[in-house]
């Protein structure tokens, strides 16, 4: 019996954790994958962690976990957000220059990948950040926060005809800007509300609403086998 892969996914926040631990962990484990989320760390002398500071600092976490495991079954992914990316980033300068949000992620994948120089690292950005995920379906997000109905209909009429990785990275139109503009306690629910929304939402509907997302689990999926 061939060993499973081993699936470590770098995130940069405690909702994006949680995401990963209830909805892709199961998912991955049918094709024999066993996914284990791990948050970057910010501060290693104090052991804090969670949120892209620099890119340094997320390069030295990633590679102290690549070699801390060098079996031929581990490989090593990410979850980020494209917004606020740190312009020391790879490919940065390059793809600034892009107006398509899916060519420019793609750039910094790419120089991010030829970077680490490694074939078991499959980068992933984010189009824009995680909070891209819950304009699949806001209904969800109404389902666990009183009274916002309102909110999120006003919600909705703002990105009416807007794909959710459409949805840009600016500093008030970002998609998890929106959210608090309409739904300030937002920011204080977002790990016990946001990760269980996106969850709730399901992968056939991400999938299909959210391309770059859809090709980053295709490229995880191959990585395993056959689910029966």
């Amino acid at each position: 019996m061939s060993a499973w892969t081993r699936l470590y996914i770098t995130v940069e926040g405690h909702a994006e954790r949680k995401f990963a631990d209830d909805l892709l962990r199961p998912y991955f484990a049918a094709f024999e994958i066993d996914l284990r989320s791990c948050l970057v760390i910010t501060n290693r002398k104090l052991g804090k962690r969670g949120g892209v500071l620099s890119f340094p600092q997320f390069a030295g976490d990633l590679a102290r976990r690549m070699r801390e495991d060098r079996q031929p079954e581990a490989r090593f992914t990410t979850m980020i957000d494209l917004y606020a990316l740190p312009a020391e980033f790879p490919g940065w300068s390059e793809a600034r220059k892009l107006n398509a949000p899916e060519a420019r992620v793609g750039v910094l994948e790419a120089a991010w990948q030829q970077q680490v120089a490694d074939p078991r690292f499959i980068p992933h950005i984010q189009l824009h950040e995680f909070e891209a995920l819950l304009f699949c379906d806001l209904s969800q997000l109404r389902a666990r926060i009183a009274d916002s109905d309102r909110a999120i209909a006003t919600l909705q009429a703002e990105v009416a005809g807007l794909a959710p990785e459409r949805i840009d990275e600016g500093k008030t139109t970002a998609p998890s800007q929106r959210i608090i503009r309409h739904i300030p306690n937002y920011e204080d629910l977002k790990v016990r509300v946001g990760a269980p929304a996106a969850a709730a939402i399901g992968l056939p509907t991400l999938r299909a609403r959210c391309p770059h997302f859809a090709g980053w689990l295709r490229k995880l999926e191959a990585l395993g086998t056959t689910p029966h």
